[in-house]
Order: structure tokens, then sequence, then C-alpha cells
């Protein structure tokens, strides 16, 4: 299985699933007519590695797919 990254700027963090749906809904929402241009998004949720991002208009953001070992 490939890992996912998700690069913010200049950063790169491991991505699941969950989170990237999470990410999908707060870019909805961010971009959602009438929104405030921003949302706050929690990439570890439940961890002890809490990592907060802010999720704005105009910030790079991109999913980055590495190929496992072997493929």
């Amino acid at each position: 299985m490939p890992d996912r990254y998700l690069r913010y700027g200049d950063q790169r963090y491991i991505i699941t699933k969950e989170a990237e749906a999470r990410l999908d809904r707060a870019l909805d929402s961010v971009y959602a007519e009438g929104s405030r241009g921003h949302e706050w998004l929690s990439l570890y949720n439940g961890s002890q590695a809490p990592c907060r991002l802010l999720i704005a208009t105009g910030v790079p953001i991109t999913i980055e797919t590495v190929p496992a070992v072997g493929e």
C-alpha cells in the first residue's frame, strides 16, 4: 500500500483516508459561498501528536502518493 502525504506549504504530513475525508469536508466548507474563508483542521484526531492546520483560500495544499517499496 502506498504512503500518502499532505503537502501543506513547505511541510509534509502523513495523512490517513479518514483525515483526507475531513480535509475534503474542510475544503468544501472553506470554498462554500458565504463562508469565512478559513477553517482549522485537526490532522491527527485522538492522538498524542496533535496537529492543527489552518485550511484557507490561497494556501497551497496537495496530496502526494509515494509507492511502497517493491511496487
